[in-house]
């Protein structure tokens, strides 16, 4: 047994016991979802499925499983969760029930197994909590993880729970990946070469059919009508002042003929990030009322996609800095060309088919990625040739929740 399994095993018991008396220390908004996280869900018939995603992103992916599902079965009677508030909020517009899920001690995840009595579960991701494992074991709980992902450090930090964990891997009924370099990275984990497959990503069936209309788009987000966009999409800590001397090192005479809105993954590193664009001399307004030479700013959760139905050009955050990249279809798939970072490891296989394609550059550091910038905002001709490639991978890889209920089932 590893220690770091041991300390988990017996720490979990402990927090579960506390977490009925520190409601009244919670924040006000998440003490309204307190008996949800100590798994006091019901359903009165329990149900066919339990769908779990962990935040706002992952529940893309659950929509397109879902019509598969129901295509399949109309009548299944399934219950969402998700690990964050907003997560959730994007389910529940799903159809079927919604719910904060339980936490990882014993106490909740046997109340919630009580409560729902849940038939199958399918985890989306890389969403693996040892205690809900247990209890799936010990109720004969079949558990798939779809749409999965493992980057190579996630490989590393699970390891450490050792040979008690890898059993519960083993013992998945199916892991259905995203990539090869998933599938490879979750056998290692211990996943059975006869239940795991490659069948794709699931958020990739829920990007737009075809490109936009970027003019209805913006004047949608009280932009202007005219003109061009760029998007700075999902920016984390650490890149917002290297984007930003990057853009003052764009000639003057071109950057006058675009637009630019900043939209962080994170509403909680917003103060940080604008901290980061004003060291960098860059004025930041709210998107709509940004004068002449400021970046729009809008961190709302949920309203990346609207900027990206209106961008010209994208650049896709999380990869300046060592966080893995994040989706670079999203604005592909709507006809924007893309730029990204050298950090891209859980986009690798989307990154790669976008760059040979032609759609998107990777560029580290201000010289890169001011170079980038200046061929993507001053050449209309290479701009729109990398958009139609962008729209061309989109459609190719669209099929994954097609493929993996067919597998399912």
């Amino acid at each position: 047994m590893s220690l770091a399994w041991a300390v988990y095993r017996a720490a979990a018991p402990c927090l579960g016991a506390l977490l009925p008396a520190v409601r009244p220390l919670v924040p006000p908004g998440e003490r309204e979802s307190w008996d949800e996280r100590l798994g006091r869900t019901r359903a009165r018939e329990g149900v066919d499925a339990w769908i779990h995603v962990a935040s706002l992103g992952e529940a893309t992916a659950a929509g397109p499983l879902l019509r598969e599902l129901q295509a399949l079965r109309p009548t299944a009677r399934l219950l969402l969760t998700a690990t964050t508030r907003g997560g959730k909020a994007r389910l529940a517009t799903l159809g079927p029930p919604a719910a904060v899920a339980p936490l990882d001690a014993p106490q909740a995840t046997a109340a919630f197994f009580a409560g729902v009595a849940p038939r199958r579960l399918f985890l989306l991701e890389t969403e693996l909590w040892p205690h809900w494992l247990l209890r799936a074991r010990a109720t004969g709980t079949p558990v798939a993880v779809l749409s999965a992902r493992l980057k190579a450090s996630s490989l590393r930090r699970y390891r450490l729970l050792g040979p008690r964990f890898r059993e519960l891997v083993a013992g998945l009924a199916a892991v259905l990946c995203q990539s090869e370099a998933d599938l490879e990275r979750w056998r290692r984990l211990g996943a059975r070469p006869e239940v795991s497959a490659v069948t794709g990503n699931l958020k990739d069936d829920d990007l737009p059919a075809d490109a936009p209309e970027r003019g209805r788009a913006r004047a949608g987000l009280g932009l202007a009508g005219e003109g061009h966009l760029l998007v700075l999409g999902s920016v984390r800590p650490g890149e917002v002042e290297v984007l930003a001397r990057a853009w003052q090192a764009v000639p003057a005479a071109l950057r006058r003929e675009w637009e630019v809105v900043a939209v962080p993954r994170h509403p909680r590193d917003s103060a940080r990030l604008r901290a980061e664009a004003e060291r960098a001399g860059q004025p930041v307004a709210a998107a709509g009322d940004a004068g002449p030479g400021a970046w729009g700013w809008d961190e709302r959760l949920g309203v990346l996609n609207a900027y990206y139905d209106a961008a010209d050009v994208a650049f896709v955050g999380g990869s300046l800095v060592p966080l893995g990249g994040h989706n670079p279809l999203e604005p592909a798939a709507r006809g924007a060309a893309v730029l990204v970072g050298p950090h891209h490891a859980t986009q690798r296989e989307a990154v790669r088919a976008l760059e040979a394609a032609g759609a998107l550059r990777v560029a580290s550091g201000v010289a890169q990625l001011a170079a980038q910038l200046e061929v993507w905002l001053g050449d209309e001709q290479a701009r729109a040739g990398a958009g139609r490639a962008g729209l061309a991978v989109a459609a190719r890889r669209r099929g994954a929740a097609r493929r993996t209920v067919a597998w399912l089932a």
